[in-house]
């Protein structure tokens, strides 16, 4: 993945959202230049967003309230959602997956929009591709013109390429967040290569660009899985082999997901940023409800 090793969770009373993550896109912050649009930020409608106890997904805690929206987080926030991937991973299929999850967003990460304003860089490194693969094929951005002349030129491997490209679209910053999305940008338009080895990353169709959005969406969202829900795999004891069968199996159905959700909203001509806003949103509600 990329990422070092899984989290522990944070204690009881901690924020929700990671230290690195600066005040003007923190996840109870929507009113920033980067942050994500449209109350995404959280808010009173968000209190039917989480709720569960770490007894069942989805169940609301004994005195009815809910701490979907509170600035700290609840004890054991992940618990239930780890108990529900390693069901997965003993062979519970995608029914445990999906309660897996639905736990994570709605209680371990506070609800659908609190969860989506503090993976916001998601949508914003989702957003910077998109945008930077149209300006390539286009030839709307003189400074993005040039930089495609130079690495013709350069006449690279597509693994070469690929590695210059999200340099060039996602400088490095150091957190586990930007390092997280870096190698989902790159596993995404790794896909692209796969599917067509002869492809041009620099002509690529409105389509095309939708898909590797999507995808990297969609793989960190699986990266978050992975960090906040890793100590699962570390506690069984299970062939290696098996694991990462298992953690492919996720990440081609949580893929999938996210390409529906694409495709219901790639259609109605959304600029980048607006439209991987309202896919890690519309993707992570979903997950909520599973």
């Amino acid at each position: 993945m990329g990422t070092s090793t899984s989290s522990s969770g944070g204690k009881a009373g901690s924020p929700f959202d990671p230290e690195w993550l600066s005040p003007e896109t923190a996840g109870g912050d929507s009113s920033g230049g980067d942050g994500v649009d449209d109350g995404v930020g959280g808010g009173p409608e968000d209190v039917a967003d989480g709720g569960e106890s770490d007894g069942a997904d989805g169940a609301n805690s004994p005195d009815g309230a809910d701490d979907s929206d509170a600035a700290f987080a609840p004890s054991r926030r992940f618990a239930n959602a780890r108990s529900q991937m390693s069901s997965y991973l003993s062979g519970g299929g995608h029914t445990a997956l999906r309660g897996a999850a639905q736990s994570m967003v709605r209680k371990g990460m506070g609800g659908p929009r609190r969860a989506a304003s503090t993976m916001r860089r998601t949508a914003g490194g989702a957003a910077a591709l998109g945008q930077f693969l149209a300006a390539a094929r286009d030839g709307t951005d003189q400074s993005v013109t040039d930089w495609v002349d130079r690495v013709r030129q350069a006449n690279l491997s597509a693994d070469d390429l690929i590695l210059e490209l999200v340099k060039e679209v996602m400088p490095e910053a150091g957190s586990v967040d930007d390092e997280s999305l870096r190698n989902a940008a790159a596993e995404a338009l790794g896909q692209l290569y796969e599917l067509d080895p002869a492809i041009d990353l620099f002509t690529l169709t409105d389509t095309q660009i939708h898909d590797v959005m999507a995808i990297t969406i969609a793989n960190d969202v699986c990266n978050k899985m992975d960090l906040q829900l890793g100590q699962t795999y570390e506690k069984l004891k299970y062939d290696p082999h098996q694991i990462q069968l298992y953690r492919k199996d996720m990440r081609e159905y949580v893929q999938s997901e996210v390409r529906v959700v694409m495709e219901q909203h790639g259609s109605k001509g959304l600029d980048p940023k607006r439209l991987s806003q309202a896919v890690l949103l519309s993707t992570l509600e979903v997950f909520s409800q599973w």
